[in-house]
């Protein structure tokens, strides 16, 4: 387990075949700053691993690297851990939320200055190399500046739409260990998001969309748990990252490298359509 991402007096490890951080360099392993990287950008619940899934039912001979998740969980995770002198078993998505918040105090890039560190082996690698993903104005400004080379993807959404997609969507991952059914408001006595403990969230849905959360959560179609834990994700999401300043941000520095999708109007498979266009396109012009 690594216990610092510094750049330097960082012992060498495969993450993957053919991906890596730290030094020394192995024989044939170059910087990822030397590849056709397409990074992937959106906040939670704007459809990346769907795409992920199509481009990779496309047939798109493609490497993926270490998501998110995964390099969170592998390095931020414990370089904070032993910053703190923790000993920390268990942490739920919220407090990854905080994790990842100190480690920008740190490296301002965050999950951006993670990416460029990495190193890849090109023998053991397809091209071109899919990263999921990077959120925030600091790290899109951190990747666009360092990998020259990098293509970004903005998939988008609105908040209302992602919420009803978290509400819908099986994954542990967005779990919260702390709520148990007994612990949340009868769904008959809730007339706002605030009445979950979570005041935060009416600020940010209109009223429209929490009264049809809440109709719907009336009506048996969600429960009370996964609206309260999902909500939760959110607004700490929401202290972390901002999705339109993330878009202007990266449509300035990068315009000539940047293609932004709105996932609420179009499916998967014509998203997928419209990214190999774009990759063909631009790896035309190489």
């Amino acid at each position: 387990m690594i216990q610092t991402i510094t750049k330097t007096n960082q012992s060498f490890k495969q993450l993957q075949p053919g991906i890596g951080i730290g030094v020394p360099l192995p024989q044939d392993w170059v910087s990822i700053k030397n590849e056709a990287l397409v990074i992937i950008v959106g906040l939670t619940g704007v459809g990346k691993s769907t795409v992920i899934n199509t481009l990779i039912e496309s047939g798109l001979d493609f490497t993926l690297l270490p998501n998110r998740r995964t390099l969170t969980t592998e390095l931020i995770i414990p370089h904070i851990t032993a910053t703190n002198e923790q000993n920390v078993q268990t942490i739920c998505r919220i407090d990854r939320f905080k994790y990842t918040r100190q480690y920008q105090k740190s490296f301002p890039g965050g999950m951006g200055h993670i990416l460029a560190q990495l190193q890849v082996n090109p023998s053991l690698i397809n091209h071109p190399l899919i990263f999921d993903g990077l959120r925030g104005e600091n790290e899109v400004t951190y990747a666009a500046n360092t990998l020259k080379k990098a293509k970004f993807i903005i998939l988008d959404a609105s908040l209302s739409v992602r919420l009803k997609r978290l509400l819908t969507r099986s994954d542990a991952f967005d779990r919260i260990t702390k709520y148990i059914d007994d612990e949340v408001v009868n769904p008959k006595k809730i007339m706002g998001f605030s009445d979950f403990g979570i005041p935060e969230a009416s600020n940010l849905f209109t009223f429209d969309e929490e009264q049809e959360i809440l109709t719907l959560l009336e009506r048996g179609v969600y429960n009370s748990v996964d609206v309260c834990e999902r909500l939760n994700i959110l607004v700490e999401e929401s202290k972390n990252y901002n999705s339109e300043a993330t878009k202007t941000t990266l449509q300035a520095i990068a315009p000539e490298r940047t293609l932004l999708l709105d996932t609420t109007k179009f499916s998967p498979q014509q998203i997928t359509q419209k990214i190999l266009a774009y990759l063909l396109l631009k790896n035309s012009r190489v």
